[in-house]
């Protein structure tokens, strides 16, 4: 989730600074880069600028510019709010998932929301294979119960999915669901883990549901056409289909 214009502006110390972050909140991010890296030339020390220009970047969904800008935020002040996860994360997009665990951890230390960080631990550990370390660090994202148990409830279940411990993940989504019925990413993961498991009648309300919530993810509506094939409905399924091709190409976000 991206700061709001009244988060970011409680930081200014550029006029550069200011008209960038106006920038970029009406959309216009080409100015917004020009104008936030001048702010960035005339105060180099200014984490919250370097943060900002990274986020703008980001948003963009060019996470290779936005990645310097974000490690030299956490590099001046660790403790800024989100400076070194966006850092982490941003790393973890461009599939450097071994310089991503540093800032993650630094974020871990010093982050309100801890179960954020360490769930996004979890998934640098499982990029690289580290599997059994990976689960402890899903599970102990899990057991901290705050703001981010959800995400770390849905991460724990898509890295079930993918060591094929489907019905293991059921667990975890149902808590998630519990917490959080409208979550797109547990009904979402909740399908995905049934039509695996061949339930595919049950897996339908699931997959129908992320959908209403979220009806720009690609593969939630592939997997949706997928099930709508295995139960007869051709019509149904081609729509889906190409609706999700229509969305092929949307940017990764840093979450």
């Amino acid at each position: 989730m991206l700061p709001t214009l009244a988060a970011l502006l409680l930081f200014v110390q550029t006029d550069e600074y200011r008209r960038g972050v106006a920038a970029f909140e009406q959309g216009r991010h080409d100015e917004a880069i020009s104008l936030l890296t001048q702010a960035t030339r005339l105060a180099p020390r200014d984490a919250q600028a370097w943060k900002v220009l990274g986020v703008v970047h980001a948003a963009r969904g060019d996470y290779r510019e936005a990645e310097a800008p974000f490690g030299e935020a956490c590099r001046l002040n660790p403790r800024l709010t989100d400076a070194c996860y966006y850092h982490g994360r941003a790393l973890y997009v461009l599939n450097r998932f071994e310089d991503a665990l540093a800032p993650l951890e630094r974020a871990l230390r010093v982050d309100a929301l801890r179960g954020r960080a360490e769930t996004a631990i979890a998934e640098s550990l499982e990029a690289l294979g580290r599997a059994a370390e990976a689960e402890k660090r899903f599970r102990a994202a899990i057991g901290r119960r705050d703001a981010a148990a959800e995400r770390a409830r849905t991460a724990y279940a898509r890295f079930l999915i993918r060591a094929g411990r489907t019905e293991d993940a059921l667990t975890p989504l149902r808590e998630a669901l519990t917490g959080n019925p409208d979550s797109a990413e547990a009904h979402f993961q909740m399908g995905r883990a049934l039509q695996q498991m061949d339930r595919i009648e049950e897996a339908l309300p699931h997959l129908e549901r992320a959908v209403a919530l979220d009806a720009a993810r690609a593969p939630i509506r592939y997997l949706l056409a997928r099930v709508y094939r295995r139960l007869g409905r051709a019509a149904d399924a081609e729509r889906e289909e190409k609706a999700a091709s229509a969305l092929q190409g949307s940017s990764t976000s840093i979450r």
